[in-house]
């Protein structure tokens, strides 16, 4: 067998990507020669140190090194060389060992690991690039937005997604396939280029959203036990993660679907009213899994309550206090302690557009009784 198709084999082995021939032709191999099998348990343990899902170089060093300290305590003859020191490329560069015997084989042992570690990552990059190709993927590009900001961008195929603040949008350079997938988590508003033949497919962690061509807002916020999703144009189906083969929800122009992730009940509720609790008090059972509502038809989409956001207007509606303090903490940039539950139930409506934080709260006093203390980016919450 040559070094060449040794080295593969090696590779595929620590990938556990081999097949069970090449399994049985690498150990027909080994058995043949104590050497190989000496480099190989060396590679294997040298592998076992190596985070075989690293990004970098140094990453690869650091495995390395740890390898070496292990064969210094092994040899003490090998403990004598200083690998820092070594510079391969010095036409100066010259090592006169007192055991050269040992030196060189240990020398040439380092490179050969060095080059082993080097080639099976670039045997998993090229056998994980390979799959994506083959499954028409592409690599993924990762937007994260942080608390207080908000962001646009425009996808490979045109469509634009606005990205709520403390949200992650990832989508890929480029869509192949016979769809246009992504995934969110947090809060976005997509504006979707048509195209029947490559569906249009949101991820989310409890509902996916398939569309062809729309305009539609999604809530679905890792922390929350809710996800939402608004339409304001067009069609879009919604299917639950867990079960897609399930029955699929169609949403209609101005309807909203809350989908309760720690629900049991698994029905689904068409009703004018939004809020999952109060379905519950009204039905007298547990919260539905899907709540369909409609929005109003005689407002603008700049009006609308749930896509108001991207106007750069914090709008609520009937909202416990407790739940817009989470809102307020990602628009304003601030952490917010209660101290109080009764001030925590109050149902507040409202409007902030230019506020600061400070403005913000003194405009919310108007309508719940409470005091605040404002320290940096910290907010207590008293009992007036």
């Amino acid at each position: 067998m040559s070094e060449d198709r040794l080295y593969i084999l090696l590779a595929k082995i620590l990938c556990k990507e081999a097949t069970p021939a090449e399994i049985a032709d690498f150990q027909l191999v080994i058995s043949k020669s104590q050497e190989s099998k000496e480099l190989f348990q060396n590679l294997e343990e040298l592998w076992c140190t190596h985070a075989s899902d690293a990004n970098s170089s140094v990453e690869s060093e650091e495995a390395f090194l740890v390898h070496i300290a292990k064969l210094k305590d092994q040899s003490p003859d090998f403990a004598e060389l200083n690998y820092h020191e070594l510079d391969t490329e010095s036409e100066d560069f010259q090592l006169y060992p007192t055991k050269s015997y040992w030196y060189q084989r240990w020398q040439s042992l380092a490179a050969f690991l060095v080059f082993m570690v080097f080639t099976v990552s670039a045997y998993q990059l090229y056998s994980h690039k390979k799959t994506n190709e083959l499954n028409g993927l592409s690599q993924f590009t990762e937007i994260k937005v942080s608390l207080g900001a908000k962001t646009k961008v425009q996808l490979p195929d045109g469509s634009k997604v606005w990205v709520n603040s403390d949200s992650k949008l990832s989508y890929p350079e480029s869509f192949k396939g016979n769809t246009r997938e992504i995934y969110l988590e947090g809060e976005a508003y997509f504006d979707v280029v048509k195209d029947s033949k490559h569906p249009f497919i949101v991820h989310t962690s409890g509902i996916d959203i398939r569309v062809l061509g729309t305009a539609f807002n999604v809530k679905a916020y890792k922390a929350e036990s809710t996800i939402e999703a608004t339409l304001v144009h067009g069609l879009i189906e919604v299917t639950k993660t867990e079960h897609p083969n399930e029955s699929k929800i169609i949403l209609h122009p101005h309807e909203k679907l809350i989908f309760d992730k720690l629900a049991k009940e698994e029905s689904v509720i068409k009703h004018p009213a939004a809020s999952t609790e109060k379905l519950a008090v009204k039905y007298s059972l547990p919260s539905p899994a899907i709540i369909i509502s409609p929005l109003s038809k005689n407002i603008a989409d700049s009006a609308i309550k749930e896509t108001s956001w991207i106007y750069n207007r914090l709008t609520f509606e009937d909202e416990r206090f407790e739940e817009l303090a989470i809102k307020i903490e990602r628009w304003f940039n601030v952490h917010i302690t209660i101290s109080n539950e009764k001030i925590k139930s109050y149902r507040t409506t409202g409007t902030f557009e230019n506020e600061t934080i400070d403005e913000a709260l003194k405009e919310l006093q108007y309508l719940v009784p409470f005091n605040y203390k404002l320290n940096g980016r910290e907010v207590m919450i008293t009992k007036n």
